[in-house]
This record gives C-alpha cells, structure tokens and sequence, in this order.
C-alpha cells in the first residue's frame, strides 16, 4: 500500500512539473496580456503592434522589433510591457543605446532612478554625446541637489544639440531651473567657435616660392598698327568756285 502510494505521488509530482515545464516554456507572444485589448482592423496603432508581435513569435531575437514594440505599447498604455520589451532589446543586442535610452526613460518614469542611471549610463557608453541621454542625467542631478553636475550635463547637452532648448522638441526643459546657467557655462564655447572669422593672406604678403609655381602665360606686346588716313571725299557738287578777279 504505501509503495502504491509513493508511485502515485511521483507520478503525480513529475506530471505537475511537466505542466509547469510547458506553461513556462510557451512562447510569449501566443498569447501576450494585452492581445485581449487589440482591434487591429479599427486601429492602425493596434495593426503595428500585431505586426511586431506576429516578427516576435519567430524572431526573438530582433532588437529593434523590440523596441520598436515597446514604443508602441507605451502610446497604447502598457509602460510595464513597454519596459519589457525595451529589456528583451538590450538583452538582444547590448550595444543597442536606443533600447538603453528608452529603458532609461521607461524605469525613471516609474522612479526607478537608480536603474535609470544605469540605462543612460550605459547610452552614453555605446553612443557618447548622446544630448538626450545628458538632459536627462542632468536632469536627475538637478532633482539631487548636484546643481553643478546638472549645469555641466545641460550645457554638453545644449552644446551638442541646441534643439534642447526647444520645448516642442525636448518638453523637459520646462522642468529645470538651471537652463539659464547652463546657457552661461556653454556660451564661451559657443562664442568662441562663432566668432571663427579666417583670413586669406593679403596680396603680395612675404616672399612666395614662385618656382614650385606654375609659370605664368607670355603675353608679348602685339605689333602696332600703322593707320594711314584716307584722303577726303569731295563732292564737286559742293565745291565751292574760285572768286572772280
């Protein structure tokens, strides 16, 4: 009896890790959780990310699917499978910085600061210069209390790229009282690299090595050109007659 038993519980505990083997092993885009609130033939935003879903189920392994897709379910309004697949990016290509980029915005959006950092952190690694990537570290400074280090990030961000400055473009900046000082760091920069203004050198400035020049074309004086005047036309019409003695 108690043999029955014990074969009966191992058969029961080796199909229960079966089940568990298949359930976790299952493709995650079968059947993703937010497939339910998908109406691809009335949206075209739900169209895209079926798109991207249907590449995913059979290339996994596409960073810029991925990302892509988390894109587009952030608009959807999914910010936790949008940070998924913006993982399952770098995951798939670590040299990927827009992956890095968009998880960094993705987890400070949720204030994950410190994963934040690490994703910007690892942009700038892959693609120094990254403005983007430098407003939002200064960004996260500034709300530290490391004025200094946020001006110094804002002005390398406004020097790289002055579409920074731009609200439509970069609506952040309304989120900084620093702009101005920033502006004050990069403007000697700026100024300096404006202010560039080369000259040529003047005419007949130095001695100038006229052999290595081209010798210049011979221009010898043409023959002059000796006119004769041609004798006047009279018309005897007009002549005047001789006076009369």
């Amino acid at each position: 009896m108690k043999r029955t038993l014990a074969v009966t519980a191992a058969l029961l505990f080796a199909a229960g890790c079966s089940l568990y083997k298949s359930q976790h092993s299952q493709n995650p885009y079968d059947h993703p959780f937010y497939a339910k609130y998908l109406n691809p033939t009335v949206s075209s935003l739900d169209q895209q990310i079926q798109r991207d879903v249907d590449y995913l189920r059979t290339n996994p392994k596409s960073a810029t699917v991925h990302n892509d897709l988390g894109q587009l379910l952030s608009v959807k309004g999914f910010p936790k499978d949008a940070e998924t697949e913006f993982e399952r990016a770098v995951n798939a290509d670590g040299h990927f910085y827009p992956g890095w980029y968009n998880l960094g915005l993705a987890r400070e959006s949720r204030g994950d600061y410190t994963g934040a950092r690490i994703a910007f952190d690892r942009t700038l690694h892959y693609k120094p210069g990254h403005s983007a990537a430098l407003f939002q570290m200064g960004l996260m400074e500034e709300s530290r209390g490391n004025f200094d280090s946020a001006i110094d990030l804002y002005a390398r961000a406004i020097s790289i790229n002055h579409s920074m400055l731009d609200v439509k473009i970069n609506p952040r900046v309304l989120d900084s009282k620093l702009i101005d000082l920033a502006l004050v760091r990069a403007y000697p920069n700026e100024h300096a690299r404006a202010s560039m203004l080369f000259q040529g050198t003047p005419a007949g400035y130095g001695t100038r090595n006229t052999a290595a020049e081209p010798p210049a074309p011979s221009r010898q004086a043409a023959p002059e050109k000796i006119v004769t005047p041609a004798p006047p036309v009279t018309d005897p019409s007009r002549q005047t007659p001789a006076p009369k003695p």
